[in-house]
C-alpha cells in the first residue's frame, strides 16, 4: 500500500515535483547572476520546461517498474494517473526542445543533446533494471549531475570562459548540495524503497552508514567553505558560498535530527525548499 497522503493541496505541489521546479529557477538565477551574463528570457521558460519534464518522467518510470505495488506515494500517483501525465511530460518536453531550438545558441543545444542523451539512458536503466537495480549504478549522484549540469550549461555557454576559484567553487558544491539532498531523501525512504526492491543509496549502504557518510561529507563541506571565504579576498565573491554555507546547514540540521524531520514529511518539504535560498544572491549581485 502506498503511503498516507497526509497534506491533498500541499502534497500535490510537492508530488509533482513544483518545489523542485522552483528551486530549479532559483538556481538558475543564481548561475546567471554568478557567471554575470545576461540570460536569454526564453532560457525562463525552458528551464522549467526541462526540470518537470524530466522529473516526472522519472517518477513515471519508477511509477511503471513498481505498478500498482508501490510503497511510495509519489511513484504510485504517477502510475495511476500515467494516461494524463505521460502526455503532459511529452508536451512539456517536446516545448521545451522547440523553443531549445529556435531560440537558444547552438552550443547550448549540442551540448543539451548530449545531456538529454544520458538522461535517456539513465531513465532506460531505471525502467529495465528492475526491481534488484544494478549494483554499479549509484542514480543519487546521476541525478545530482544530472541537475547542476542542466542548469548551469546555458550560463556557462553564455559566459564563454574558464570560471575562477570562487565561481568555480559555488558550482562545484551546487552538486554536492544536490546530492546530499537526493541521499537524505533516500535514508528517510529507506523502508519504502526497501519495500519496492529500489537500490537506493540508503538500501545500498544501510542507514546508519549513510547518516555517518553524510554527516562526514557536510563537515568536510563545512571546513573547505569556510577555509575558502577566508582565503578569498574579494568579499563579494564569498556571498554565493556563504548562501550555500547555509543550505549545507540547514541539510546537516535535517539529518542530524532525523527524527523531528520525519514528521508530517518535514525533510521533504525542507529539503526542496533549501534549493530555493540561491535567490537571495539577487540581493547582492
Amino acid at each position: 500500500m502506498a503511503e498516507k497522503n497526509i497534506f491533498t493541496t500541499r502534497s500535490l505541489f510537492q508530488v509533482l515535483s513544483l518545489d523542485i521546479t522552483i528551486g530549479a529557477l532559483a538556481v538558475g538565477w543564481f548561475a546567471v547572476k554568478l557567471f554575470g551574463v545576461v540570460a536569454n528570457p526564453v532560457w525562463w521558460i525552458v528551464l522549467p520546461l526541462s526540470v518537470w519534464s524530466v522529473y516526472t518522467a522519472d517518477h513515471l518510470a519508477d511509477g511503471l517498474k513498481q505498478k500498482e505495488n508501490s510503497a511510495i506515494y509519489r511513484h504510485d500517483f504517477h502510475y495511476r494517473y500515467r494516461k494524463i501525465l505521460i502526455p503532459v511530460v511529452a508536451l512539456t518536453g517536446t516545448g521545451a526542445i522547440v523553443l531549445a531550438c529556435l531560440f537558444l545558441d547552438p552550443a547550448i543545444l549540442e551540448w543539451g543533446i548530449i545531456l538529454s542523451g544520458l538522461i535517456l539512458l539513465y531513465l532506460l536503466i531505471v525502467v529495465m533494471s528492475g526491481k534488484n537495480g544494478s549494483p554499479y549504478f549509484h542514480k543519487e549522484l546521476f541525478i545530482a549531475f544530472a541537475y547542476t549540469a542542466g542548469i548551469f550549461l546555458a550560463p556557462f555557454v553564455w559566459y564563454n570562459g574558464v570560471p575562477d576559484y570562487p565561481v568555480g567553487l559555488a558550482v562545484f558544491y551546487i552538486l554536492l548540495l544536490a546530492w546530499c539532498e537526493t541521499v537524505i531523501v533516500s535514508f528517510f525512504d529507506y523502508n519504502r524503497d526497501k519495500a519496492d526492491g529500489n537500490t537506493s543509496f540508503a538500501v545500498r549502504y544501510g542507514k546508519n552508514k549513510t547518516r555517518m557518510i553524510l554527516m562526514a561529507v557536510m563537515v568536510i563541506m563545512a571546513g573547505w567553505l569556510i577555509f575558502s571565504v577566508f582565503l578569498i579576498m574579494d568579499k563579494m565573491s564569498t556571498i554565493p558560498l556563504v548562501i550555500e554555507f547555509l543550505m549545507l546547514t540547514i541539510l546537516f540540521f535535517i539529518i542530524f535530527k532525523h527524527s523531528y524531520f520525519q514528521k508530517n514529511n518535514l525533510y521533504r518539504w525542507l529539503g526542496e525548499a533549501v534549493f530555493w535560498l540561491p535567490a537571495l544572491l539577487a540581493f547582492f549581485y
